[in-house]
């Protein structure tokens, strides 16, 4: 799966249900739009997920996530909402680490789990069974380049 595929998917999220802090619901669109999808497509899109949260993962970035950037979930959940706020707020973060979201209801904890659970409808096998892993790890600190000693 390329970027601008992995793009069009994050636009299936319901921005409306986001916005009203209901993540479940904001990400239900697209991990049935996911689950339409070859087994390959659905393993592509977490590959393009986990580069796009390891390219956030760094201090400077933390540094301006408020109490977020101070507990490794929390700021992997931050940088959820960032990826599913979509590719233009990703890109402004990514740009500009001032804008990071620095509230704690700022999280989309629910993005980490749409492709397995896309993946769980198209095969019919448990969640469980997921044993997909990315060429990078997107958990907090795994990009030892952005977080200098």
């Amino acid at each position: 799966m390329n970027e601008e595929k992995f793009w069009r998917l994050i636009e299936q999220i319901d921005r409306e249900a986001l916005e009203d802090g209901d993540a479940d619901a904001a990400v239900e669109p697209l991990t049935e739009a996911l689950a339409e999808l070859p087994v390959k497509d659905i393993k592509g899109f977490e590959e393009c997920l986990a580069q796009a949260l390891y390219k956030l993962d760094g201090k400077v970035f933390a540094d301006h996530a408020g109490a977020s950037g101070k507990s490794d979930d929390g700021f992997l959940y931050a940088r959820c909402f960032v990826v599913g706020s979509g590719k233009a707020t990703y890109d402004s973060v990514l740009a500009d680490p001032t804008l990071m979201p620095d509230q704690t209801d700022d999280w989309l904890e629910e993005l980490l789990s749409v492709a397995p659970e896309a993946w769980s409808e198209k095969t019919g096998r448990d969640t469980d069974d997921w044993d997909f892993t990315a060429s990078v790890d997107y958990e907090t600190g795994s990009n030892s380049a952005a977080w200098p000693g």
